[in-house]
C-alpha cells in the first residue's frame, strides 16, 4: 500500500498508513543515528546523536499505544522521504574527508530529518483529532516534542561549535545538549 495508491479507499485508511510509515521513520532514524554517532568527531555531536536515538525508544513505544487504543495494526510503510534524507547525507559523508566538515555535515541532516518528522507527527496528531480521538494525538506530543528539540539542538550546536570550527574559526566550546522529553 503506497501513499495515496488505490489501496487508501478511506480517511482511516490513510491515517493507518501515516501511522505505519511514522513507525518506519523512527525505526531509520534511530538505527541512522547509531551509524552518524560512531562517524561524529566532535563529543557534544555524538553525545546529541546518542540521546536523539535512546529518545526514538520512546516514542516507538507511544505510536504502538497509539495503534492499540485505535486497534489498528499499521503495516510499517517505508518512507521515500527520510530515507531520500540520509541517502543523500550518507552520500555527502563518504565524499568528505574533513572530520569537522563531516561534523557540519551530519548536524545538518539530523536537522532535516528532525524537521521532517515533526511535520509528520503534526499531520498524524491533526489526523486523530479529526477522527474524535485526542487521547491518541496528545500521546504523539513528546515525540513531536523531542524531534523539534532535536531539530534545534543540531541548528545550536552547528552555529555556535561545528560550523566555526569546520571554517577553521575555532567554535565556542560546548553546547549544552537537552534533547530527551
Amino acid at each position: 500500500m503506497g501513499l495515496l495508491s488505490k489501496d487508501i479507499r478511506s480517511f482511516d485508511d490513510l491515517l493507518v498508513q501515516g501511522l505505519g510509515e511514522l513507525l518506519y521513520t523512527e525505526r531509520r532514524v534511530a538505527k541512522t543515528l547509531a551509524i552518524m554517532a560512531g562517524k561524529a568527531s566532535d563529543t557534544a555531536l555524538g553525545q546529541a546523536l546518542d540521546q536523539c536515538a535512546n529518545a526514538g525508544t520512546a516514542n516507538l513505544a507511544q505510536i504502538e499505544q497509539v495503534c492499540r487504543r485505535r486497534d489498528c495494526r499499521p503495516q510499517v510503510a517505508e518512507s521515500p522521504a527520510i530515507d531520500g534524507i540520509f541517502i543523500g547525507a550518507e552520500e555527502l559523508s563518504g565524499e568528505i574527508d574533513d572530520c569537522r566538515v563531516l561534523d557540519t555535515a551530519i548536524a545538518g541532516a539530523v536537522e532535516s530529518a528532525a524537521i521532517y518528522t515533526s511535520g509528520r507527527y503534526t499531520t498524524l496528531m491533526g489526523w486523530l483529532d479529526a477522527v474524535g480521538r485526542p487521547d491518541c494525538a496528545r500521546l504523539l506530543q513528546a515525540g513531536l516534542v523531542q524531534h523539534q528539540r532535536t531539530a534545534e539542538t543540531m541548528r545550536q550546536l552547528a552555529e555556535k561549535r561545528l560550523n566555526p570550527r569546520a571554517l577553521g574559526k575555532g567554535g565556542h566550546g560546548p553546547v549544552a545538549v537537552a534533547i530527551a522529553s
